[in-house]
Parts: C-alpha cells; structure tokens; sequence
C-alpha cells in the first residue's frame, strides 16, 4: 500500500455527512456539510430542498 491520495482528498476529508427528511414525501438522505447552503433534489419525489431547514441530526 501507498501513502498516495486521489487530488482534493484534504479538502473533503474534514465533510461530514448530515441526515435531511424531505418535509414532503418523508424520504431521508445523506448529504455532505458543504451543501448545507445549496438546495438539493429529494431523490424520492423530486421536490428542491433547503438542506438546512430539514436537517434531522
């Protein structure tokens, strides 16, 4: 085994992955702390979310 990192793998080792529930199907996904300010598509029933608003833990 290498020591070796794939280019970028700093700057993503210090996300951390956050629980959202759609408010409108239920659907729970995992997201990464850097998209808490970005609006994000439920992969169940397509709605846009607001990460932040429907952060679950």
């Amino acid at each position: 085994m290498t020591d070796q990192h794939c280019p970028g793998f700093e700057s993503n080792k210090t996300l951390n992955e956050i629980t959202v529930k759609c408010p409108d199907c239920g659907k729970e996904m995992e997201i990464f702390s850097d998209e808490l300010d970005k609006k994000v598509k439920c992969s169940g029933c397509s709605t846009m979310l607001d990460p932040a608003a429907c952060k679950v833990n």
